[in-house]
């Protein structure tokens, strides 16, 4: 980052996001007994997707300068699932990874192996191609996506990761309490928490990473979605990925800035992608696979 770019020590842009986030939640909650059902359940997903843009922020240093006050501003359970510091650890663990894309590396790679892939039989085959459309992660995406993740951390629990076992459990508890307030003291029924923040709020989220990274020989394994104003500000303009992956610590704010003076619609032109907006992915892969499940790498000779 430039010299002339140099943040503050409190990033005023990205605490208003943090109240606004938050402020939306609350006053969902709080006026759902006047409110129609369909309507709490869209701006629960939308809060909940929202706040998971804003957790990713927190990740990489935004507001504040110190870790552990970030992680506290942006550790609210909101869509229940997944561990504040379990979703800090693997997400690093993705920007750190030296073949992105690559299943066996990368803990954000929707590609299987050639060998997992042989191993499935047609059903589970058919779902993994369903999944790689676009309709198919906003539907199916979800309950996979969350069942995959409690099933990858309890293996990792069960091999002796205490860490793992630690945060777990203190979320576990958090998430109760979270559950309680919601449903007992608000009111809000259960299972419309549950479809608006859990499901619709995971839902907008694999929108927003359905694309974000292809395997690319030599280029940008990241790509870039210039969208309008409503996306680029649910996402935090996290949809210009691959400025983000350049340079992890610019803000949310100055990424599209960072795109023009870097080049980098050109350099995601010429790797991963460059879309011009999110209606444009419906329209490609909306029922059509973004890309084969294997990885490239490992394709050549994969049975159909």
């Amino acid at each position: 980052m430039a010299a002339d770019e140099i943040e503050p020590s409190v990033e005023w842009r990205t605490v208003a996001v943090a109240a606004a986030v938050h402020g939306l939640w609350l006053a969902t909650l709080a006026l759902h007994a006047v409110t129609p059902w369909p309507l709490t359940v869209v701006v629960l997903g939308l809060a909940a997707a929202w706040h998971g843009s804003f957790q990713h922020e927190t990740i990489h240093g935004h507001p504040f300068r110190s870790q552990r006050l970030n992680a506290l501003v942006g550790s609210l359970p909101v869509p229940l699932f997944l561990p504040y510091l379990v979703y800090r650890r693997y997400h690093h663990a993705h920007h750190a990874c030296e073949e992105l894309t690559d299943p066996t590396d990368d803990s954000e790679s929707f590609y299987v192996t050639a060998e997992r892939w042989e191993s499935m039989g047609r059903f589970p085959r058919a779902f993994v191609l369903a999944h790689h459309t676009l309709l198919g992660r906003l539907v199916l995406g979800p309950p996979w996506y969350i069942a995959g993740v409690l099933a990858h951390q309890a293996r990792e629990i069960r091999r002796g990761d205490r860490e793992l076992a630690r945060w777990w459990s203190v979320h576990v508890v958090a998430a109760a309490a979270l559950a309680v307030l919601v449903v007992v003291v608000v009111g809000v029924p259960w299972w419309q928490y549950l479809l608006g923040a859990t499901y619709l709020g995971t839902s907008l989220t694999l929108l927003r990473s359905y694309c974000e990274h292809r395997w690319v020989d030599g280029a940008t394994r990241s790509a870039m979605v210039r969208s309008g104003r409503f996306f680029s500000l649910l996402y935090l303009y996290n949809n210009l990925h691959h400025v983000h992956h350049a340079d992890p610590s610019v803000p949310w704010y100055r990424l599209a800035a960072h795109a023009d003076t870097t080049g980098g619609y050109d350099e995601a032109a010429a790797g991963a992608g460059l879309y011009r907006g999110y209606f444009e992915l419906v329209r490609r892969f909306g029922v059509r696979p973004f890309d084969h499940p294997v990885h490239p790498t490992e394709r050549l000779g994969t049975a159909a």
